[in-house]
């Protein structure tokens, strides 16, 4: 461990329970795209309620932490680093739970030519948030094994973003409506998000190794 004393010790577990919400809130998110694109309504409202109550539960988290955190634990500016990480990673779940939600009222009509390539999409966007949340574990116990995450985020990352701009190409050849094409690109893009946002959050915690390690 980086660091001793009961109060970081408490704040590190908090922490931990946090990474484990968002990732559950992550696995309810991708349950509910796959049920939806395989029209399945009811799973999908199952999962959209699964999502709703996960994030909320994840912010009771975040907010629970950060109260510890200012409670005086840990140095200064390595306390200012971790606030920053853990709203990142908040922000992840935060994006989820708004793709839910626009998709639940909106009722989009996902095309069949893209469903498949968007489960993947949703699949590497789940699996590069994973990496993160290995990253994030190991950045207390093993740095150098903290830093092997950090790169298969970005590579989980960078496959996806792959795959997001295969689908906005084959989305924007297709013969219908515009607006039809607008919707499901908002979708699109938002769902692609969940992968920039755990890469940004791999950002802060390449940043903090780097300090600990000066």
């Amino acid at each position: 461990m980086i660091f001793i004393g009961k109060k970081e010790e408490m704040i590190i577990k908090k922490f931990k329970q946090h990474l484990e919400t968002v990732g559950k809130t992550l696995d309810g998110f991708e349950e509910f795209i796959r049920a939806y694109l395989d029209g399945n309504c009811e799973e999908a409202d199952r999962c959209s309620e699964k999502v709703m109550n996960l994030e909320s539960e994840a912010d009771a988290l975040r907010r629970e932490t950060e109260t510890l955190m200012y409670s005086g634990a840990f140095l200064p500016n390595f306390r200012g680093d971790l606030l920053g990480l853990i709203e990142a990673v908040d922000r992840i779940a935060d994006r989820a739970e708004t793709v839910v939600r626009i998709i639940s009222l909106q009722l989009p009509s996902i095309l069949l030519q893209i469903k498949e390539e968007m489960k993947k999409q949703v699949k590497l966007s789940v699996e590069t948030f994973k990496e993160l949340k290995a990253a994030i574990e190991y950045m207390f116990e093993d740095m150098d094994k903290a830093g092997s995450y950090i790169k298969r985020t970005e590579e989980k990352e960078h496959e996806e973003d792959n795959i997001e701009w295969d689908m906005m190409k084959k989305l924007f050849s297709l013969d219908i409506d515009r607006a039809q094409k607008l919707e499901i690109k908002e979708i699109i893009s938002l769902i692609g998000d969940v992968a920039d946002l755990a890469e940004d959050a791999s950002d802060r915690v390449e940043i903090i190794i780097l300090k600990r390690r000066v």
